[in-house]
């Protein structure tokens, strides 16, 4: 159990680590106005590779089809950019929001897994010295 919760906390690191590359490559997008051309296109190309790893870490979380919708919509709907040039003031607000509320449940997902872990190292620590007490009493 420990394995499994020390390769979520893993993975999501390395997904944080990639995400925060993500937010400057959009960063770098836009930049002059509404994006240079080259840096749009390099953002929504990454944007797939993106998208792949972010539903990886999902299934390796275990997160449900239905939280994924309620609680990733921030992270869907940047994912969702395809065309910065129809992006008005509005929804360029709205996806900054985005990025900081995705940000907000990436990092907090990660603190649930090292808590966990904590808690599961507590617990194996505590079965062990329990049975240590009765093998003492025995002698």
């Amino acid at each position: 159990m420990i394995k499994n919760i020390e390769n979520q906390i893993k993975k999501a690191e390395t997904f944080i680590e990639f995400w925060t590359k993500f937010n400057h490559l959009f960063n770098d997008a836009m930049a002059n106005g509404m994006g240079v051309a080259p840096e749009r296109e390099s953002f929504v190309s990454t944007s797939l590779l993106v998208n792949t790893r972010f539903e990886e870490l999902m299934d390796t979380m275990k997160v449900s089809s239905r939280d994924r919708m309620k609680k990733c919509y921030p992270i869907y709907e940047i994912l969702s950019i395809n065309d910065f040039n129809n992006m008005s003031d509005e929804k360029l607000d709205r996806i900054k929001d985005c990025w900081n509320d995705s940000f907000v449940y990436l990092y907090s997902m990660l603190d649930r897994c090292r808590k966990k872990k904590k808690k599961v190292e507590k617990l194996i620590g505590f079965n062990f010295f329990a049975k240590l007490i009765p093998g003492r009493r025995g002698q």
